[in-house]
């Protein structure tokens, strides 16, 4: 009796110095087990990190592998004693292979806690995914409409079947605990979960199935919440509208200071032509009644009769010069007619002294502002002055081509004498026609210049815009 229970004892022992080590395998090689080989195989020791806790059946939880766990996971069944662990949790899982619900699980024993991992969103799952089996144990995100909430008891509690509408097919959601149907029903959601294909026993795909740990991991989309998308666009509009709000801004300050300028030149030119009406015009109609009074008297030697007559039209032309010009400064005479009109206005005036005169205004602007319409109308007054008392010239030409992209060139030809530029008299000898003209142009950005083509003079105005 000694004896047998001696060599029991010795079995014992030596079978507990030869028993097989647990065996490591990847998540990868422990899913890829077949039922019989899952039967075959001894203790395994399997590392993964945790990417489901299931809220429905105690202790069941997905491990994948760390380095990829958006591939497919290994379903584990933790001891009744030990609790899971949680989501994110690096884990070493010891036990036993088993074959439940037609996939390798590991029924462990032992399940060691390393270390806690941040994992990326899931990803978004297509029905295609699901037929082929490719989400098996993943753990993905489904987005759609409810369609139906119904909630059924089981012995760990409660759980919410929902019907969820997904573009062109519907998917179930199998979700911890009840849910309140009349909240989610109509309702875009979005829910994470692990993924579960349900076929027949014909082996036909039946449908796309997610378990949903709680509440917690459905999230609704209320249509009145804007859309990123939506809020970026309305961003990006809101700031091209103050950018263009500030440009038109900018351009509305620019055309009041222009209209301004204007305004004030308007109330100088009034008051410059108000002064020579009241001060030089009248004295020059007085200097022209003594004149006409000497002419009166009796026994004037026929010289001074002659230098009276001569006194006489130098001062009527005076008279007229200074007429003209407070005309020209009060804006009179052209007012709001096309500048065309104007510049054939004074063509037909030059005309009736005898001189030949030809227009050709192609590129001329329809409307100038009031300030660059007189100074340029002053402008061409001033150079045919110029041809006709200084160059006894018998033909003039007033002519105006575009110039890309919105501009044109005006200019004035006459067939008198040269004109040199370097000779011309200027202020110093109290001459001040081309220091006028030039200072005309400058203020309203015109580029002047002078030149000789052929047997042509010619005076010209270029603008830009």
């Amino acid at each position: 009796m000694q004896a047998k229970v001696l060599l029991t004892a010795l079995a014992l022992l030596a079978g507990g110095a030869f028993a097989a080590e647990p065996k490591v395998l990847t998540v990868a090689q422990f899913a890829a087990l077949d039922e019989s080989a899952v039967a075959a195989t001894g203790p395994v020791v399997v590392n993964g990190v945790v990417t489901f806790v299931s809220g429905i059946d105690a202790g069941r939880f997905v491990i994948a592998a760390a380095e990829t766990p958006r591939r497919p996971g290994l379903t584990v069944l933790a001891p009744p004693d030990e609790a899971a662990p949680q989501f994110g949790d690096y884990v070493q899982v010891e036990g036993t292979p088993v074959w439940r619900d037609g996939a390798a699980t590991v029924a462990a024993k032992r399940v060691e806690f390393i270390r806690a991992m941040t994992l990326a969103p899931a990803a978004g799952a297509k029905q295609y995914d699901f037929r082929q089996g490719m989400l098996a144990g993943r753990r993905v995100s489904l987005r759609g409409t409810v369609r139906e909430v119904r909630v059924e008891d089981s012995p760990t509690g409660s759980v919410s079947l929902v019907a969820l509408s997904i573009d062109k097919y519907t998917a179930h959601l199998r979700v911890a605990g009840a849910l309140d149907a009349d909240r989610y029903t109509g309702e875009e959601v979005r829910a994470e979960g692990v993924a579960i294909s349900r076929y027949g026993k014909d082996g036909d795909f039946l449908d796309a199935e997610l378990e949903v740990a709680d509440e917690d991991h459905i999230t609704l989309l209320r249509t009145d919440q804007v859309p990123r998308i939506l809020l970026v666009a309305s961003v990006l509009f809101g700031l091209v509208l103050l950018f263009f709000a500030g440009m038109f801004f900018t351009l509305w300050i620019r055309a009041a200071r222009e209209r301004r300028r204007e305004e004030v030149i308007a109330e100088e030119r009034k008051r410059m032509a108000a002064d020579l009406h009241d001060t030089i015009e009248q004295h020059l109609a007085g200097a022209n009644l003594i004149a006409a009074g000497v002419l009166g008297l009796e026994d004037v030697p026929a010289d001074v009769v002659e230098a009276m007559k001569a006194l006489a039209g130098l001062l009527a032309n005076a008279k007229a010069e200074v007429r003209s010009a407070v005309m020209n400064l009060r804006g009179a005479g052209f007012g709001d007619r096309p500048p065309a009109e104007a510049i054939g206005d004074m063509a037909r005036s030059i005309e009736k002294t005898g001189v030949k005169v030809r227009t050709c205004l192609r590129g001329l602007p329809e409307t100038l502002s009031a300030g660059l319409y007189q100074d340029i109308i002053l402008i061409l007054r001033e150079a045919t002055t110029n041809a006709l008392k200084h160059g006894r010239a018998r033909q003039i030409v007033f002519t105006c081509d575009p110039v890309a992209p919105a501009g044109y060139v005006l200019r004035v030809l006459n067939d008198g004498a040269p004109f040199e530029l370097s000779n011309a008299l200027g202020p110093e000898t109290g001459h001040y026609g081309l220091s006028g003209m030039r200072e005309r142009a400058l203020r309203n950005h015109l580029a002047i210049n002078w030149g000789r083509e052929r047997k042509w003079t010619y005076m010209e105005l270029r603008s830009e815009s």
